[in-house]
């Protein structure tokens, strides 16, 4: 992600620092926010032996949760003051939003705090259910230890930092889509991920398992603007295409025209 598109992002995410770093100099917080930031993976594979405790305390594996379907992985901090509990509030509202089954896809969020617990987990997990009832039902909450969250965030090109006088840790703010397998797709940055951009990013990531056939049709008409993560309709190539078939029927009418006059 570039300085400019991805700047906001990282301002955004670090609101919540603002209140106890006061006693920071302007050098110390820009130092931790040089290293916050979303680095576009895309096409890379997840480690898929990292192994995670879920909100009930079992061990499971990122290929045992990215197997067979498309997966919507988050990280964030479960104790978080504000910014990870509205994020996941705004996901969860997203997905509520989406034309899919609950079993078509997964949620996978993991914490990036090793001190935090499956107990912190269940939490998180029963905060979202008492607001979104059993739309997340197919998100999975895990921890784990510093080594594979570690290794996790660097596959997902995820920077963030943890700032020892405060307490706090900075991230930026989004969303990582990720195909059956285990391999990056795309990245929705931001507050808030659209439906319509989750909705084609899944069915781009499901490699045309998901959506009807007239939307498997619509999603080769918009475009993908890794910059800032969001779907534009691609007119300018359709009106390129268009007019290359129109011409291509110019002269052949032109040809089939002029055999027909010689013979």
């Amino acid at each position: 992600m570039n300085g400019t598109s991805g700047r906001w992002i990282v301002w955004i995410a670090l609101l919540w620092l603002a209140l106890p770093a006061w006693g920071q100099s302007p050098a110390q917080q820009e130092a931790v926010l040089d290293q916050v930031d979303y680095e576009q993976r895309i096409g890379n594979q997840l480690p898929g032996e990292l192994r995670f405790r879920d909100a009930s305390g079992e061990l499971v594996d990122i290929a045992a949760l990215t197997e067979g379907k498309p997966t919507i992985l988050s990280l964030a901090w479960y104790n978080c003051p504000m910014l990870c509990p509205m994020l996941l509030d705004r996901l969860a509202d997203t997905t509520e939003k989406l034309p899919f089954e609950l079993d078509d896809y997964r949620v996978v969020t993991v914490s990036i705090a090793p001190e935090e617990g499956a107990a912190d987990a269940e939490r998180m997990r029963k905060d979202l259910r008492n607001r979104h009832g059993d739309n997340i039902d197919n998100w999975h909450f895990l921890t784990g230890k510093k080594p594979a969250i570690d290794a996790l965030a660097k596959a997902a090109g995820f920077h963030y930092a943890f700032d020892p006088q405060s307490g706090t840790y900075a991230h930026p703010a989004g969303v990582v889509v990720v195909s059956p397998g285990g391999r990056i797709s795309h990245y929705l940055l931001g507050m808030r991920p659209e439906a319509p951009d989750l909705k084609l990013a899944m069915m781009e990531s499901s490699e045309g398992e998901l959506g009807s056939p007239l939307q498997k049709v619509l999603v080769r008409c918009y475009q993908f603007d890794p910059t800032t993560g969001q779907y534009n309709l691609a007119i300018m190539r359709l009106l390129q295409v268009a007019g290359i078939a129109t011409v291509t029927l110019m002269l052949l009418a032109v040809l089939w025209m002029r055999r027909r006059q010689a013979a």
